[in-house]
């Protein structure tokens, strides 16, 4: 039996400049810059990201900016990525704002 990894969960006070890495998921609701790799990352509504985001899948509720690397690449309504993204699949909600150099995997 695996052992469920432990979500990270980044508070809307919260502001951190470096990087991140989990082998589990990371919510970010704060602010980061710098590099962040995890298996599941959420940038929730007033979630702010820029750098490089590296992982298996990417919801964007909030903002998103710089570099992107992600199999599964989601953005909501209230989503906006200005990024250079790499993605295997995409899914966009109406309203989703999506911007940079898109490449598919």
């Amino acid at each position: 039996m695996g052992a469920d990894m432990a979500k990270t969960f980044l508070s809307s006070d919260v502001k951190i400049d470096g990087q991140l890495k989990s082998n589990g998921d990371i919510e970010i609701d704060g602010e980061v810059k710098g590099q962040i790799q995890a298996k599941a990352i959420k940038v929730l509504n007033s979630g702010k990201v820029h750098g490089t985001l590296t992982c298996d899948t990417l919801t964007v509720d909030g903002e998103v900016s710089g570099t992107v690397g992600a199999n599964d690449l989601s953005i909501s309504s209230t989503g906006i990525v200005l990024a250079d993204v790499q993605y295997a699949t995409l899914t966009t909600a109406k309203g989703a704002k999506l911007q940079g150099q898109i490449k598919v995997k």
